[in-house]
């Protein structure tokens, strides 16, 4: 008899967005252990030019290093051959364009490099936009349209995550392809700036973009601990909203974070909420990516049939990668 977890090593696992610090090697031993077939890694977000590079170079050096167990994504392609061997696939993916500064030609330069995924904004205000924490959000700059194009052309899909309300819907509309909010929630189960309306999830869905249910408790609930229970229900939340073709899973761990990087990851939140993220325990079922087989079963116990698991747990984000980035 095929049992849950069999059934999960069995289908693609994609985790759409991964925070981790994957300088750490116990980062891809968890992935493995967790059956991820490929994850949107993040190597680089409020970091400039210079220092993206290096963080770049260094992740190809962590790949060399893990390449039993890792391998680096560049096409559809790639994660299926990362099935087949039963590695993890790493999709390199920026949470900003701070890596580009002012200089539009870079978009160009991390494509050769690998990277694939690239949110608009972070928290606040940047060349491009504004994130979900800046005061006003005034929408998206002439440079960040530009940036669209540009990403557009070159076949990176963007992430629109961290984006306020009107920067992520006008980002919607000015894309000539699909986009993707790799990992939120919407605010109309759960209020929180970094959540996204009803609206603005309908409108990535009708263009054929993707939405990833994100685990971090505090966007999740407001009585915690947290338990894979509140996570299992944004996604009932999700589908119920969009349909199952469109939503995936972007939990947002951030494992074995050096305490410098969180702190800067942080800081454009108010103190208060600062001291909640940093003392709040994890979702109980589902505390590190190696627990992911246990939102698989959670899906399969709650009557998802094993087609519909398959295309929440990694189709859904497989199928938009082939369709924007061209490989």
């Amino acid at each position: 008899m095929t049992t849950s977890n069999d059934f999960h090593h069995n289908i693609n696992i994609v985790d759409g967005l991964n925070a981790s610090w994957f300088f750490d090697d116990a980062v891809f031993f968890k992935l493995h252990q967790g059956g991820i077939t490929a994850a949107n890694t993040t190597v680089s977000a409020w970091q400039g030019p210079a220092e993206t590079i290096d963080l770049v170079g260094r992740m190809y050096q962590q790949l060399e290093k893990h390449s039993e167990i890792a391998l680096q994504v560049r096409s559809v392609a790639d994660i299926q051959t990362a099935k087949t061997q039963k590695r993890v696939g790493c999709i390199l993916g920026f949470q900003d364009t701070a890596p580009i500064g002012d200089q539009l030609h870079l978009l160009r330069v991390y494509r050769e490099l690998g990277v694939r995924i690239i949110q608009l904004t972070y928290n606040t205000e940047n060349r491009v936009g504004f994130g979900c924490q800046s005061p006003e959000d005034k929408g998206l700059t002439p440079f960040g349209r530009e940036v669209i194009a540009e990403m557009n052309r070159l076949g990176i899909l963007i992430d629109l995550s961290h984006c306020g309300p009107r920067t992520t819907m006008e980002a919607i509309e000015a894309s000539e392809q699909s986009v993707a909010i790799t990992h939120a929630n919407p605010s109309s189960q759960f209020p929180h700036p970094r959540n996204k309306s009803d609206d603005i999830i309908k409108a990535l869905v009708e263009r054929s973009g993707v939405i990833g249910a994100l685990s971090f408790p505090a966007m999740l609930t407001d009585s915690f601990p947290a338990t894979i229970g509140d996570y299992l229900q944004v996604i009932d939340r999700l589908v119920e909203m969009v349909g199952v073709e469109s939503v995936g899973l972007g939990p947002d761990f951030m494992e074995h974070m050096p305490k410098e990087i969180e702190d800067a990851a942080l800081q454009a939140l108010p103190p208060e909420m600062q001291e909640i993220f940093r003392n709040m325990a994890p979702v109980e079922g589902f505390s590190s990516i190696a627990d992911m087989p246990n939102v698989t079963d959670g899906l399969l116990k709650r009557g998802y049939s094993e087609g519909d698991v398959a295309k929440i747990m990694g189709e859904n984000w497989i199928r938009l990668y082939g369709h924007v980035w061209k490989d």
